[in-house]
């Protein structure tokens, strides 16, 4: 039978009255599966501070040394992989991190000068929501040998022989040469209390170790010398340095001291620093400044000035032909 035109209109539009519903049930299905993904991918959505649970914590701890001393402005790091914060510790060694994201970090401390983890010095934690999580580093002080400031160590070359040049001979006398004040140059005779000319081999026997305790804003200074100059006169400075500088290497006296002048340990006017040497030229004592010097900078060298004539001249610039160094203590 011949189809007329009418006849094949309503066929076609029958066929595609029965498509339309399942069209728009795939569409449907479709676009909820759209739904699903974007929002299962919201809810792992990435963090600053790196794969994390729901909720937020706190992270707290303190720095001490094994006698529950606190080591203040020690810089402690909050971080979860790439990302990280940083904070100091008070002067209780005391730190907080506040709104902490729930999941996984690590906290790292950066060691004082010159000491060493009794603890770990990083540890991993798990952090939950309305949750505080404390880390508690215990560090130990160390030893640091005092070099003389001869040969391959020291700040600057002011040990002369009478002709001002490096002495050689053990049993020569020395002479300390102007660097700083006018006539540069000037060679003063290092000599004892009782007008002895200090011998190269006298000289070179002296040798020790300086240690630093910090007890929140203090620090005690620890002092154990010996062959030093007898009944010598001796006083004590914080030469901070802006870089770390390895026992021996050179150091630009115009960029990387933090002060132009380097204070003394103790008070300020220069009167707590003195120390004076027995007869057989040993020095066991122990000093006292006002802040935590194993935190104040990036790195430290301890100078032992010995005062030719015996005087001390305060907080201040020593005059050149009254002093020399004779001992260096790097703090690192």
């Amino acid at each position: 039978m011949e189809l007329t035109r009418q006849n094949r209109r309503g066929i076609v539009f029958n066929a595609l009255y029965k498509l339309i519903p399942q069209a728009l049930l795939l569409i449907a299905f479709f676009a909820m599966i759209i739904c699903l993904t974007l929002l299962l991918s919201c809810s792992n959505g990435d963090d600053t501070t790196g794969s994390q649970g729901a909720g937020i914590g706190e992270v707290m701890g303190s720095v001490k040394d094994e006698d529950g001393n606190p080591y203040p402005n020690t810089v402690v790091k909050l971080s979860t992989g790439a990302t990280f914060i940083e904070t100091k510790t008070d002067s209780d060694g005391n730190f907080d991190f506040n709104d902490v994201a729930g999941g996984t970090h690590e906290v790292t401390i950066s060691l004082p000068l010159s000491t060493e983890g009794v603890t770990n010095t990083s540890t991993a934690i798990n952090v939950q929501d309305n949750q505080t999580v404390t880390v508690d580093f215990v560090i130990r002080p160390l030893q640091v040998k005092a070099h003389l400031n001869f040969g391959n160590v020291q700040l600057l070359e002011e040990i002369k022989d009478e002709n001002g040049n490096t002495p050689t001979d053990p049993d020569e006398p020395l002479y300390a040469e102007n660097i700083f004040d006018e006539p540069l140059g000037l060679l003063t005779a290092i000599k004892t209390p009782d007008g002895e000319h200090v011998t190269l081999s006298e000289f070179e026997s002296a040798q020790g170790n300086l240690m630093v305790h910090c007890n929140g804003d203090t620090s005690i200074v620890e002092i154990a010398l010996e062959g030093m100059i007898p009944n010598g006169t001796y006083t004590f400075w914080l030469a901070y340095l802006n870089k770390t500088r390895s026992v021996g290497e050179p150091i630009d006296f115009a960029n990387d001291f933090v002060n132009f002048t380097n204070p003394p340990i103790g008070s300020a006017s220069g009167t707590e620093n003195i120390v004076v040497a027995t007869e057989d030229g040993t020095i066991n004592t122990s000093l006292q400044h006002t802040s935590c010097i194993l935190t104040d900078e990036v790195a430290l060298v301890i100078p032992v000035l010995y005062h030719i004539n015996g005087k001390t001249f305060g907080g201040g610039h020593v005059p050149d032909p009254e002093e020399m160094v004779q001992m260096l203590a790097y703090f690192q």
